[in-house]
């Protein structure tokens, strides 16, 4: 009696310092930005985890594969999300692109093959007309396309996403944004090899904070 006694003793004590542990592990302002005012998310049932990309960028497009089976993965608790990223207005058609899809129902088609239109094949798609007319080769109607492109619907998306990317406070892509309280990137401590293990804890942190 006395043997399991001291035995259960110590197992009420390792297992604090192992949560104490785990809670040291990732640091806030090496390992990710806490936002000072939170964003709104658009389901409170699951912990969202939203990624700010830009089609130009390489470093997106190498997080590409990392970035698939992180979400392939993900347990039924969490919401992913993308939103292109519009820091500059350079990158602004590469956004409405993405809307565009989005609202013909096609992200899922077209997105990987855009990346890899510009990064592997180096496809000048940078403006409406050459977007128009890949997307086009992926057997999106052109016209419909386009129209969809300048409608009020991609513009409304650009402007919410533009509202919240103020408050994301992210400079550059890729970032990933946890529940719309915590920043994390690929230039953080953890780099690209460790993005994910953060965001892993970032969402455990925020599963583990609800009632």
């Amino acid at each position: 009696m006395l043997v399991l006694l001291k035995r259960a003793v110590l197992l009420l004590l390792i297992f604090p310092l192992a949560a104490c542990a785990e809670s040291d592990k990732y640091q806030e302002g090496d390992h990710y930005v806490q936002l000072s005012k939170p964003v709104a998310t658009a389901n409170a049932d699951k912990v969202e985890v939203l990624e700010l990309f830009w089609y130009g960028c390489p470093h997106c497009y190498a997080l590409e594969p990392s970035l698939n089976k992180w979400v392939a993965e993900a347990p039924d608790y969490v919401e992913f999300k993308r939103m292109p990223g519009l820091m500059a207005s350079s990158w602004l058609d590469h956004g409405k692109a993405y809307y565009a899809a989005e609202v013909l129902g096609v992200v899922d088609k077209t997105h990987e093959a855009l990346f890899t239109a510009i990064h592997r094949y180096g496809q000048q798609l940078a403006d409406q007309a050459s977007l128009a007319g890949f997307y086009a080769s992926q057997g999106v109607n052109e016209d419909e396309f386009n129209k969809v492109f300048s409608s009020f619907a991609v513009k409304s998306k650009i402007n919410q996403a533009k509202a919240k990317q103020r408050n994301y406070r992210a400079s550059g892509v890729p970032a990933i944004i946890v529940n719309g309280k915590y920043r994390v990137s690929t230039t953080m401590k953890a780099g690209p090899q460790g993005l994910f293990d953060v965001v892993d804890f970032l969402v455990e942190k925020e599963r583990s904070a609800r009632p």
